[in-house]
């Protein structure tokens, strides 16, 4: 009996098939099977029920799982213990919202890729509520989203906030002076899609303090919105890391007005298991490596 099989096993058990278990261990299907039949055989009991759709564990095989989950916590933590984060190794596959993606994350990636050779690291860009359901679905091992994400099967770690301000091209002529709230809501307003936490936070807010409706354009891609207003099609409501540079160059204005916009609170969320070291190793890696880097007001560490 090896932790191959046991892992096999343990993912088959999670996920419920052995198609997404081989996706998640980066291995092919006859391999997981062949594992998983090694393990069965070195038991002398049937861990699977195969005769639907989705594989279900047999009564043996839930009792073998609680066993299975105990062994691959000792290993995570002699691993941890003994050697560290030395031997991160394999494909891993990192999400992050589209904020910190165009960030600080690429940095952190070239960071990762020196310090971890034998790794291979995999970037998926998206809504926070995408990543959500690729982090239970385990696609991912970790992931850099707008949260907590309420829910008992992932474990979050608070990581940055980031102040949402309004910007505008220079042209337009609205920094000149502060803007009431009635100017806000005359105002079109391109922000983060509609189904994102930012969006759902921004237009309650905005719409408690404005006395006329707000004007806000949900866009699904923050770059995009970051475009579009510096062309001068409206103004952003948009995380002030996500400007820095466009302010620095003189192509973005930050505006003024009497409506504080809400900050977006993000973590670092990864799926509760038995064998959690890589998340936890990366979850450790990111917060150190944004301390060092001292974002200043436009990324403010809150772990």
């Amino acid at each position: 009996m090896t932790f191959d099989q046991i892992q096999s096993f343990y993912m088959v058990a999670t996920l419920g098939t052995f198609r997404q278990a081989a996706e998640q261990l980066n291995a092919s299907q006859p391999t997981i099977s062949a594992r998983i039949a090694a393990l069965e055989d070195h038991l002398r009991a049937q861990l699977f029920d195969r005769s639907g759709h989705r594989v279900a564990l047999t009564p043996q095989g839930r009792l073998f799982l609680t066993y299975a989950e105990t062994l691959l916590e000792i290993r995570a933590e002699a691993m941890s213990m003994v050697g560290g984060t030395e031997d991160l190794i394999g494909v891993i596959r990192i999400g992050a919202a589209d904020t910190m993606s165009i960030t600080w994350i690429p940095d952190f990636f070239s960071y990762l890729r020196t310090s971890f050779p034998n790794a291979v690291f995999e970037l998926h860009v998206g809504p926070s509520y995408r990543l959500r359901d690729e982090l239970l679905a385990r696609q991912l091992d970790v992931a850099f989203v707008v949260g907590p994400i309420p829910d008992a099967d992932i474990a979050n770690e608070a990581l940055c906030a980031c102040p949402m301000v309004l910007a505008a091209a220079p042209e337009l002529a609205l920094h000149d002076r502060p803007l009431s709230r009635d100017d806000v809501a005359k105002l079109n307003i391109f922000t983060f899609e509609r189904q994102t936490r930012p969006y759902q936070d921004l237009h309650q807010r905005l719409n408690e303090l404005s006395r006329r409706p707000v004007r806000l354009n949900p866009v699904n891609s923050l770059q995009t919105v970051v475009l579009l207003v510096e062309k001068g099609l409206g103004v952003g409501a948009v995380p002030l890391a996500a400007i820095d540079e466009k302010l620095k160059a003189g192509t973005l204005v930050l505006l003024r007005s009497e409506i504080k916009l809400p900050d977006i609170l993000f973590s670092v969320s990864y799926p509760v298991g038995p064998d959690m070291l890589v998340a936890t190793t990366l979850c450790a890696q990111a917060m150190d490596f944004l301390k060092a880097r001292q974002y200043g007001p436009s990324i403010r560490l809150i772990y």
